[in-house]
């Protein structure tokens, strides 16, 4: 006899039971971050051992529709259940980054596209969509090379642990909060050079993973290995010692740590969250 995916839908003889939701599932999207597991969330860092007798229910939103199931975690636990899009078919990172490749493919091919395209602070009142358009924008191979290893790492590494939603949140978020900062350091400092590129999203992908994820660790430089809290303090204080160096060094440091601040202050709201449900 045979069952459904839960996700897919797919006919499967041996489908594979998720610890977390209790659903149904064939062999490719078995894991949580696969199915878009909901009730992940809910159980994150649940004991694997509990005592029989005790019954404990996690409180879902009203607004996730549910159902009730007697087998997973625990019977009378309840179930959101999976909706399915285009979206996370794919992954919210993943989209970034093709994204990201497809606006550096325009970016070479169409030279004039830097224009509109890229922040400048003389202009964005006149092209709005510069504030959104340039954190996927890069021009220069290396930089969108460098970017786009760490997004694919990193990135990944963070809508695995927060879901796709909130992975797509930061990331607009941070970059929104880069493109700002460096909006007010231009015209205080009166450069108008043109900004692009997705380093003040990363700098926000970190800070929340350096808040919750703390254990990860980086390769300086690809050689040096140490916690990525301690890499994150090595570039903050190197963007704070170049910032008043940033028309001439041609970054825009202001940016990375303005990224860096939504990140933490995310990092910090997700810590609560789990600490409110450990027991």
């Amino acid at each position: 006899m045979t069952s459904k995916c839960d996700y897919c839908g797919k006919e499967e003889y041996l489908p594979f039971v998720c610890k977390y939701c209790g659903g149904k599932f064939c062999a490719e999207h078995r894991l949580p971050e696969m199915h878009e597991c909901e009730g992940r969330d809910a159980y994150w860092n649940v004991p694997v051992k509990v005592k029989k007798e005790k019954k404990v229910k996690i409180p879902i939103k009203d607004s996730v529709s549910v159902k009730k199931i007697g087998r997973g975690v625990g019977r009378g636990f309840e179930k959101p259940k999976i909706k399915f899009n285009a979206i996370t078919a794919y992954g919210y990172n993943n989209i970034v980054l093709g994204i990201i490749t497809i606006m550096f493919f325009i970016g070479n091919l169409f030279p004039a596209s830097f224009q509109y395209l890229a922040l400048f602070p003389n202009k964005f009142i006149e092209m709005p969509w510069q504030l959104i358009t340039s954190m996927f924008f890069h021009v220069e191979f290396g930089h969108f090379l460098v970017n786009a290893i760490v997004l694919l790492f990193f990135g990944t590494e963070l809508e695995r642990r927060v879901g796709g939603k909130n992975y797509i949140k930061i990331f607009l978020l941070s970059g929104l909060a880069g493109n700002i900062g460096y909006l007010a350091f231009s015209l205080m400092s009166g450069s108008y050079a043109g900004a692009l590129g997705s380093s003040g999203a990363i700098y926000g992908i970190m800070g929340t993973l350096a808040i919750i994820a703390p254990e990860i660790r980086v390769l300086f430089f690809f050689f040096i290995p140490m916690s990525i809290r301690v890499a994150l303090v090595i570039f903050a204080l190197y963007d704070l010692l170049m910032l008043p160096l940033s028309s001439i060094s041609g970054v825009a440091h202001i940016a990375h740590l303005s990224g860096l601040l939504v990140g933490l202050y995310y990092g910090d709201k997700f810590k609560a969250y789990r600490n409110r449900w450990r027991w």
